[in-house]
């Protein structure tokens, strides 16, 4: 679904307003048919060469297998994500190839689809508010790969390893894997995102509630699903933990920000602070704007 809301942003699916999707809610449908589809062998060919390069200049980059949404089915109060298996390395090689645009301008005229040959490596984030009503927002370091430097919302990826371990993406037998362990790991990454970027136990956090899922269109439509989570500390006590820097992602971020929710509703009209956010917090926000108003 697009929406006339910001050029970095688009927005997949919004959860019905004001109520969003509990774990309960969401299903997942685990498919080969929802994998990316090849490219033409001068293309795909391709994607090798654009790894090699990025973990030339970048020797943290790793090839960890990710889920690929391919779509989503709402019907009555259950959500499904249609789901398939990517991995880093074609995320890269596809989405943030220098021939991206080309690649989705294939998928429309081949198969009406701009995001068919995209690894489109589905991203989890996750709105965070305190216990006296602020939201998190964290200045991603330099040395991150993607958004470097501006402020975003604590979020990575749900990662089939947890399920799986550590092996090849077209190794792994999606018919073998428990969907109900894929909807686990999708709200569990989207806590332990929280917790080792934030420095917050998972005891203080509510389980996630899905707010929709918006697409990065600085990355070539990579999805993201957004959530939102209330925590029982306060801002001051979460300034405290996040600054002993002794927390898994510490060296991801450079400071933490606290904007209240009732500003964070009226954020568009702040252009000095939209303008510094990071595509996946303008989605997220975006989504939960639409959820209050």
């Amino acid at each position: 679904m697009s929406a006339n809301f910001d050029p970095d942003i688009t927005l997949m699916f919004i959860a019905p307003s004001g109520q969003g999707i509990s774990r309960n809610n969401l299903r997942v449908c685990l498919e080969k048919q929802f994998n990316r589809k090849q490219l033409p062998p001068q293309f795909e060919s391709a994607i090798d060469s654009v790894w090699k390069s990025r973990t030339a200049s970048n020797t943290t980059l790793w090839n960890g297998t990710k889920f690929r949404i391919d779509s989503v089915v709402f019907k009555d109060t259950i959500c499904t994500f249609n789901l398939g298996i990517t991995c880093y390395k074609d995320f890269i090689g596809t989405n943030w190839s220098p021939n991206a645009k080309l690649y989705r301008e294939l998928g429309v005229s081949e198969h009406n689809n701009s995001q068919v040959f995209m690894s489109d490596a589905l991203g989890v984030g996750s709105l965070v508010q305190t216990a006296d009503n602020f939201g998190i927002f964290l200045r991603r370091s330099l040395n991150c790969a993607e958004a470097s430097g501006l402020l975003d919302i604590p979020g990575g990826h749900p990662e089939p390893q947890e399920i799986v371990g550590k092996i090849e993406a077209d190794q792994i037998a999606l018919e073998s894997i428990a969907p109900q362990a894929v909807v686990d790991e999708i709200y569990n990454s989207t806590l332990r995102e929280i917790c080792d970027a934030v420095n917050i136990p998972p005891s203080c956090l509510t389980d996630p509630v899905l707010l929709g899922i918006a697409r990065n269109t600085t990355s070539s439509g990579r999805p993201s699903a957004e959530f939102f989570v209330r925590c029982s500390l306060t801002s001051v006590e979460i300034q405290t933990r996040y600054s002993t820097g002794d927390h898994p992602e510490a060296d991801e971020s450079t400071g933490i920000k606290f904007i209240k929710i009732t500003d964070i509703l009226q954020l568009k009209s702040q252009s000095d602070i939209w303008n510094d956010l990071a595509p996946s917090a303008k989605g997220c926000v975006e989504l939960f704007t639409l959820h209050n108003s």
